[in-house]
């Protein structure tokens, strides 16, 4: 007797349901079919599924189905018929695949109708009726019987899948997924494919007007590229006004600029992936560039428009892919890469995009639950030849940055000359008896001007010299971490050995505060080390909320060893909670190590008082703004005229800089607060005070 493979019932869940996380996902795949059907629109229809027991309809005027269809292609779950005929009659790509997603939205419910009309036989259409709850009473699968059953009709041709009596409810974030699912699937660009998709919701009516505006002329650099069947990749940048600025062949485009924990190589990339293209629309979200591009919208619509569109999306064989492009899903990147280095890098804030394949070679594998491919080589190398636009693309636009910016300066003095020129010509044609007033006071403007330049690039060079200070001094620093931390190694084999060939009393009283001593020294270096390449870490340069008390209390643990050594004690009075100020941590980390660097070497001074060595910080809130205080026990602020303490230079120490607290102002002016200083605090020496915008959060709320 001859037996073959039967299945249970609970198989079903296996493959349908438990493997698509959202009924939404369920959704699309009817809508796929639909699309491979060579429908031009699709319904989809949610009656009172707000809550269990609701009835979902997906219609199209597609080709519809023969019995044939439906019992080898429809009722048919894990084979699908791309294999042996990949496009469809009007030359759509097929996107279905498997059945399983189809199989998952027809179990949303305990009972499905299916009525369709084939396109190919006028006036015919067959319904089939599947009833769940049958298979709870057999044994396998296969022993419930389906029919199907023909019937005349007037009704164009097309298909109508009925789901009722909905297991679960579909809730407003479900239903809001199914909408911009459905609005995205084609995208909001314009060279879309002939076919449409709506829901009967008023989810999807808000979501179809914030998504359709149709914003794509709103961008400030597109990008497009290419990936051709040789793996050979080319890419193009535009302006906002549609002119190419910059091309790159595979040579230049090629390249990948990403460590990932090997060196970055200038050997181009052979990609191993379907042929594809790469488009990106990105803007720059502020007033300037909308004004310099003549906008008539706004920052903020856009922005919002940005908020439902914005990533870049994957479609393949002309329908978008879950989840790539979807919220949270940053797939290349484009955020991690652009928090690393701000200037001028798109995100999925900023920009929309889109990566297109055919996939003529099927090297393309979707998971079994729908949600992406599976991660193979084609895919990976699709995901590559992305970001290696992408990096090419912001490489040249910072090129064309650093151009403007170098050319700016001489450009600039050219116009004011010109500018000079004919004011002189307006004056001299005035009658003169008004001539000697104008020239006063077109000279004193003059004056002033030449004033005003002359301090900016005073301001210049004080920076230049910062920045090669910095520069300077994080090389070192660098430099010296290793052999700081070689010689705490050597001192303590030495420790061992020395204690290994004297005696403990002779180990005491000999070596022993020697070898300390070395230590502290070493542990000293390795703390000014650490300030420089700290303050210079990427993530701390970037514009958040910076917790001040946090900051105060990494400073001091990060100065310990040091003034541990020198015996000076550090007081910290901050408030309870946190005390947030939106600025970097770099910022706040800068005024806290000058002021405690300022105090310390003021407290080593051979006419510092004889009294306990102490380091005061405090916070405290006055009206909404903090106050961030640092005192010392020193001799107080000697030697140098109060007044001049915060000009670049002027210092009363001989191996001082003298800048340290001019960047303390600046960083203050920056933030529009308050700087002074006394000459003594109640503590006996120097008294700095900060005050600045802040908001002070504690257990109960911000006060």
């Amino acid at each position: 007797m001859r037996r073959h493979l039967r299945f249970a019932p609970e198989v079903l869940s296996r493959l349908g349901e438990e493997l698509i996380p959202h009924p939404d996902l369920g959704v699309i795949e009817l809508v796929r079919n639909a699309y491979d059907a060579d429908a031009k629109y699709c319904s989809v229809q949610l009656n009172e599924a707000s809550e269990k027991g609701g009835v979902l309809i997906v219609e199209d005027d597609g080709d519809g189905m023969t019995a044939e269809d439906i019992y080898d292609s429809f009722l048919l779950i894990g084979k699908s018929k791309k294999t042996s005929s990949p496009l469809t009659q009007e030359g759509r790509y097929k996107v279905g695949e498997k059945g399983l997603g189809r199989l998952a939205a027809l179990r949303l419910g305990e009972k499905v109708e299916l009525f369709t009309r084939p396109r190919s036989q006028p006036g015919t259409a067959y319904r089939l009726s599947i009833d769940w709850a049958q298979y709870d009473s057999v044994l396998a699968v296969e022993d419930v019987q389906l029919t199907v059953v023909s019937e005349s009709t007037d009704k164009k041709h097309g298909t109508t899948v009925k789901v009722e009596n909905l297991r679960q409810k579909f809730t407003t974030t479900d239903v809001e997924r199914l909408a911009r699912s459905l609005l995205l699937l084609t995208g909001p660009f314009q060279d879309s494919a002939n076919f449409r998709a709506d829901l009967n919701a008023p989810e999807f009516r808000r979501m179809a007007e914030a998504v359709n505006l149709g914003f794509l002329d709103e961008y400030d650099y597109k990008i497009e590229a290419v990936l051709d069947n040789e793996g050979q990749a080319s890419a193009r940048l535009f302006n906002w006004r549609g002119e190419e600025i910059a091309a790159g062949d595979h040579s230049k485009v090629a390249v990948s600029r990403r460590g990932r924990g090997r060196k970055r190589s200038d050997v181009p990339i052979r990609f191993e992936a379907p042929a594809a293209t790469f488009d990106l629309w990105w803007t720059l979200l502020s007033g300037n560039a909308f004004k310099a591009r003549e906008s008539r919208r706004s920052v903020d619509q856009v922005r919002q428009w940005l908020t439902h569109v914005g990533g870049v999306h994957f479609y393949h064989r002309g329908l978008r892919v879950h989840p790539y492009g979807d919220p949270g899903n940053d797939w290349l990147e484009m955020n991690l890469r652009r928090s690393a280095s701000p200037e001028r890098r798109p995100s999925t804030n900023n920009s929309v995009g889109r990566l297109k394949t055919n996939d003529d070679g099927q090297a393309l594998l979707p998971k079994t639950d729908r949600t992406g491919f599976v991660e193979n080589l084609a895919f990976l190398q699709l995901q590559e030849f992305s970001s290696c636009v992408l990096d090419w693309a912001t490489s040249k636009i910072l090129e064309f940055r650093e151009e403007e910016r170098t050319q700016a300066p001489p450009k600039t003095r050219e116009r004011m000359h010109e500018a000079e020129k004919r004011l002189n010509q307006v004056v001299k044609a005035l009658p003169p008896q008004y001539r000697p007033i104008v020239e006063q006071e077109l000279k004193t403007f003059q004056d002033e001007a030449s004033e005003h330049v002359a301090a900016i690039e005073s301001n210049l060079l004080l920076y230049r010299t910062l920045s090669t200070l910095g520069t300077s001094t994080a090389v070192f620093a660098h430099e010296s971490l290793g052999p700081a931390g070689r010689l705490s190694r050597i001192l303590d084999v030495l420790r061992r050995r020395t204690q290994a060939h004297v005696d403990e009393a002779t180990f005491r009283t000999q070596f022993a505060d020697l070898l300390d001593r070395v230590q502290r020294a070493a542990d000293s270096v390795q703390t000014f080390a650490r300030l420089p390449l700290r303050i210079l870490q990427r993530q701390k340069r970037s514009v958040s909320d910076v917790d001040v008390n946090a900051v105060c209390r990494e400073i001091v643990d990060l100065f310990k060893t040091f003034l541990d050594e020198r015996q000076i004690a550090v007081q910290l009075n901050l408030l309870p909670g946190a005390i947030t100020v939106r600025t970097t941590v770099s910022d706040i980390e800068a005024i806290l190590a000058n002021l405690v660097t300022n105090s310390a070497h003021a407290l080593l001074r051979e006419d510092a008082p004889s009294r306990q060595r102490v380091i005061r910080i405090e916070t405290q809130m006055v009206d909404r703004r903090l106050k961030l205080s640092v005192d010392d026990s020193g001799p107080g602020i000697v030697d140098i005229p109060l007044n001049e303490i915060w000009l670049p230079g002027r210092t009363s120490r001989t191996d001082g800089t003298g800048l340290g607290l001019t960047i303390v102002r600046d960083i203050v002016a920056d933030l529009r607060g308050n700087y002074s200083a006394a000459a003594n605090g109640d503590i006996g020496g120097a008294h700095f005070e900060i005050v600045i915008n802040a908001r002070h959060q504690n257990g109960s709320g911000t006060a």
